[in-house]
């Protein structure tokens, strides 16, 4: 409207100025604009003929007469000088409500300004305006539409024909955590679960722009990374000539009643008392496991395992005691695998675990004897101390058997020859156990010559403030790297280490090692980094340990009050008059002790306090959950309020993502650890971090 104000000003000046009234009023009978023109005293002196269009009045009518009359607010005339005067004498798109001849209200939409006369003062206002009636009808038409989206219960969502969101309601952000702000210039794709695969994906893209609905269940995820189930329809809308202009989708969340019909599946395909997988959900999953193997060319494991002598306990004991026990194994087999892998109960005693995607052996005879370790400790039942051990027969994939019935065949032909050899122990199918004795052999030589050769390397892991996010000390961790093997997982040697005794001297190195670097980042800029190091219990039990540290803290020139020695809550429990002794003849050395993977033990920290303990690192498998787990939460708080009460420090390890360091910042945790920050680094790439941390 603004060009035509501008044409009609240069039509009444030359109006003003040259005898062209003629010309002036072709132009306000034509306009199909309203032009109206006011004096000082709110007058009508100038209007178009198209105000009878919009008021009903011929100009005739209205020429004349006080604009105010016109206003259905009758205080209107004021409040639109008082606007035009503090936009200093010009607006636009200026909304005010007029009374129509015939007694109707009609909506305009006006561009004005202040004009002045021949000595420059002002004379009065003169404007544009345009009927928007209709528009204001279509606008509160939408906004009724907006509200019933915003208030329905299921979830909307509008994208343009690109997938560009545009538009979610406020159920959208209520279900799925995300506000509007998150997600809208985004695709629907921050919500992917990675749950479906991309066929499924491409089966409604092809749906939807071919212009059909699309119906279906779908597994999202949430902004905190918890999934849920929603029954979504996504239809296209399409413009007057048929083209998609937008998508629009609905969707329920159907998550309880999904979880409905999984707890009914559950029962189907689960053991009643333990929770496993029964034999149906075992061999499936076995069935799938060997697909895979075949697919990618990977080794697949059976253990079957039976326990040694359980039917005493039941005839004995009853078995309400047989069944407790049975529910305490699971606990404690569940611990000891991966994830991933399958805990099956066949029935009575018989356990069946499945290890899948394996790349070589190693693992499977290191957890089978794991699984005995656990057996050691007595299960306790009723006030009764229960001692068992199992006999576990193993079968490989593909050398063992191809299909599910040969390799839980052989699997049982093997844990019967662990019987027959006496029981508590493991047996591989296979006859020729010199291949697998040969490579154990050949590993334990390599590292017997590891630290010698120099094969051994440090990595370290930051631990941060949880509140700054700034370094504050390092944990050193050990690495093997073999000349042929390469980098050698922890999981593979450490144990090697324990087993031989090499883990002592081994032991020593990475003290001293780690105890140069930290003198070293100390004399460059980093007095403030502390460094934590693993003790073996081998260690903290040889006599000589403490002649050793004096030694190492006395040559390398650290300040022991920046070293903290890292000991397990086992190694703390095992003898705890002879732990106090230990641990105070350390600290008058000035070192600083630290409990590692606190609350997977028998501690408490109410006991701690015999003990000279400065910092309790918090369990990942605690932190992992933390977010949604009440009970991890609940424990999480507690040991950090305990910690608190007893001066002590608090770490929080493997914490991964935002949400866990939200919960620890505001539960006031001191320190946190994990990969969210970093993940162990070389100590070149420690010294980097410290440099730009202490410009």
């Amino acid at each position: 409207m603004k060009p035509l104000l501008s044409r009609l000003r240069a039509a009444l000046l030359r109006w003003f100025e040259l005898p062209a009234e003629k010309e002036l009023q072709t132009i306000l009978q034509n306009i199909q604009d309203i032009y109206y023109r006011v004096d000082k005293e709110g007058m009508l002196v100038r209007v178009s003929d198209s105000v009878e269009d919009l008021l009903g009045y011929t100009p005739a009518e209205v020429i004349g007469t006080r604009m105010a009359d016109y206003y259905v607010d009758p205080n209107g005339r004021e409040k639109f000088l008082q606007t035009l005067r503090e936009a200093d004498g010009s607006i636009n798109n200026y909304d005010v409500l007029l009374r129509h001849k015939n007694g109707s209200e009609v909506w305009i939409s006006t561009n004005s300004h202040f004009y002045c006369d021949s000595e420059g003062e002002i004379a009065g206002v003169e404007g544009i305006a345009r009927n928007i009636t209709e528009l204001k009808s279509h606008i509160n038409e939408l906004y009724k539409l907006s509200t019933i989206l915003e208030h329905t219960a299921d979830m909307v969502m509008v994208t343009g024909p690109d997938g560009i969101i545009e538009y979610v309601n406020h159920a959208f952000e209520r279900i799925t955590g995300y506000s509007s702000k998150d997600v809208i210039g985004k695709t629907p794709a921050v919500l992917n679960s990675g749950e479906h695969d991309t066929e499924e994906y491409a089966h409604l893209w092809k749906t939807i722009n071919a212009g059909e609905v699309y119906r279906n269940v779908l597994i999202n995820k949430r902004k905190d990374g918890t999934l849920f189930y929603e029954e979504k329809t996504i239809t296209p809308l399409k413009d007057e000539n048929g083209k998609i202009i937008h998508f629009i989708s609905t969707a329920k969340d159907i998550s309880d009643r999904i979880q409905a019909h999984k707890r009914l599946h559950h029962m189907a395909h689960h053991d009643a008392l333990t929770g496993l997988p029964n034999r149906t959900l075992f061999l499936d999953r076995l069935e799938q496991a060997l697909h895979r193997a075949l697919l990618h060319t990977r080794l697949v494991a059976v253990l079957f395992l039976d326990l040694d002598r359980f039917k005493n306990i039941n005839d004995t004991l009853g078995h309400n005691v047989g069944d407790e026990l049975l529910v305490q194994l699971t606990e404690r087999l569940t611990q000891n695998i991966r994830y991933g892998d399958t805990i099956g109960r066949f029935g009575g005693d018989e356990f069946v675990i499945l290890l899948d995607d394996l790349e070589n052996e190693r693992y499977i005879s290191s957890l089978a004897q794991k699984i005995l370790d656990t057996l050691i400790n007595p299960f306790i039942i009723n006030n009764h101390e229960l001692y068992i051990t199992a006999s576990i027969g193993i079968s490989i994939y593909p050398s063992d058997g191809h299909d599910t019935e040969t390799l839980l065949r052989n699997a049982d032909i093997a844990m019967y020859r662990a019987k027959d050899l006496g029981k508590n122990n493991y047996q591989f199918y296979s006859d020729d156990m010199s291949a697998r004795i040969f490579e154990r052999l050949t590993l334990e030589n390599h590292l017997r010559h590891a630290l010698e050769r120099d094969e051994f390397v440090l990595h370290y892991q930051p631990q941060v403030d949880a509140q700054t996010q700034r370094i504050h000390g390092v944990e050193a961790l050990l690495r093997w790297q073999h000349p042929e093997i390469g980098l050698v997982s922890p999981p593979n040697f450490i144990p090697l280490l324990e087993e031989t005794g090499l883990i002592e001297e081994v032991g020593d190195w990475l003290l001293e090692s780690a105890c140069k670097q930290s003198r070293q980042w100390h004399d460059t800029g980093s007095s403030y980094l502390h460094m934590s190091v693993n003790l073996s219990s081998r260690q903290f039990n040889n006599p000589a340990f403490f002649d050793s540290i004096q030694k190492i803290i006395r040559q390398t020139g650290i300040n022991p009050e920046f070293l903290e020695l890292e000991i397990t809550e086992s190694m703390l429990m095992r003898n705890a008059s002879s732990t106090i002794n230990a641990l105070d003849t350390l600290s008058q050395l000035g070192v600083r002790f630290a409990i590692d993977d606190f609350g997977t033990g028998y501690s408490s920290l109410n006991y701690l306090r015999r003990f000279p303990i400065d910092t309790i690192k918090i369990d990942r498998s605690f932190i992992r959950d933390i977010t949604t787990d009440e009970d991890d939460a609940a424990i999480t708080s507690a040991i950090i309020v305990m910690a608190h009460s007893l001066s002590m420090n608090v770490i929080a390890e493997g914490v991964e993502n935002d949400s866990q360091l939200a919960f620890l910042q505001e539960h006031n945790c001191h320190y946190i650890q994990g990969h969210f920050f970093s993940h162990a680094l070389p100590a070149e790439e420690i010294t980097h971090l410290l440099q730009k941390q202490n410009v």
